[in-house]
């Protein structure tokens, strides 16, 4: 079965995959909507979309 990231759309054929919102990403499409910084710790999340913890809190 074929994973398909929820940033891009691509399939996932990397080694590893995050698990954010129950749905998979590529590490490098987990970033902020508004600032595109790369989460590699925390991020927030609103309607479906990823967050910085500043533009979160905006």
């Amino acid at each position: 079965m074929m994973v398909h990231c929820a940033g891009c759309e691509r399939p996932i054929l990397d080694r590893f995959l995050l698990n954010v919102l129950d749905r998979a990403w590529h590490a490098k499409c987990v970033q902020c909507c508004e600032c595109n910084c790369n989460l590699t710790e925390k991020c927030f999340s609103r309607d479906g979309k990823l967050y910085c913890k500043i533009d979160f809190f905006r």
